[in-house]
């Protein structure tokens, strides 16, 4: 019966740890979904500013 106290206890402690880690992974998640939308916003704008020297472009070559 000790043995099994030991194991269940053993198991509940590594479950704490996982959990632990799992909270700690969903942060990071969270914050490089945050850091990677505000790169798509970023690269939006630079299209946009592509877009806009190519139509600048073409009319100084006409």
């Amino acid at each position: 019966m000790k043995r099994l106290e030991k194991k269940v206890e053993e198991i509940l402690i590594e479950n704490k740890k996982l959990l632990d880690r799992e909270k700690k992974i969903e942060k990071h998640v969270k914050s490089v979904e945050v850091e990677n939308s505000s790169l798509l916003k970023k690269v939006e704008a630079d299209q946009t500013e592509i877009d806009i020297l190519k139509v600048k472009v073409a009319e100084l070559e006409e």
